[in-house]
């Protein structure tokens, strides 16, 4: 499987499992944690085998510049995965049912632009993947793939 592979999959699947405001929510963002360490790792490993093996051949070691630049979007997307974990937590807490509706809302929104901003971290990598770097300059960041939407709140009567 490519790198590129990997990332396609790893972004099904936080998409195939979204992050919700459930008992099972700080469970789902830890294995999408675990999830985004395992592709950060395996490509700084690819990057480094390009730059540090005597028998790497030539298409590993012009792979190293857009893994590396890769890794630093997988650990962007990491980091807003790991923000994410304190509004989940929040919309967990036994008292969050009972308090106000305003600040559920915001624990929904910060929850969802985080999964957002990860979201567009894995499309900049896949991009620095995929896209040749133009001379002199920084690849333009891919479409961003589609995020979920919040729960809906229930209507009022």
């Amino acid at each position: 499987m490519t790198m590129a592979e990997a990332i396609d999959a790893v972004v099904a699947d936080l998409l195939y499992h979204p992050v919700a405001a459930s008992p099972h929510g700080v469970f789902t963002v830890m294995r999408h944690i675990d999830l985004l360490c395992h592709l950060t790792a395996r490509a700084v490993g690819d990057a480094h085998f390009g730059l540090a093996c005597e028998h790497a051949d030539p298409a590993d070691q012009e792979r190293v510049e857009p893994l590396g630049r890769a890794a630093a979007h997988l650990g962007r997307a990491t980091a807003h995965y790991t923000l994410a974990l304190a509004p989940v937590i929040a919309l967990n807490k036994s008292d969050a049912r009972s308090a106000k509706r305003l600040d559920v809302f915001d624990a929904l929104s910060q929850l969802t632009k985080q999964v957002h901003d990860a979201l567009l971290a894995l499309s900049d990598a896949r991009t620095c993947l995929t896209t040749p770097l133009p001379p002199g300059g920084q690849a333009a960041p891919a479409a961003p793939p589609s995020v979920p939407a919040p729960p809906a709140a229930k209507p009022r009567h």
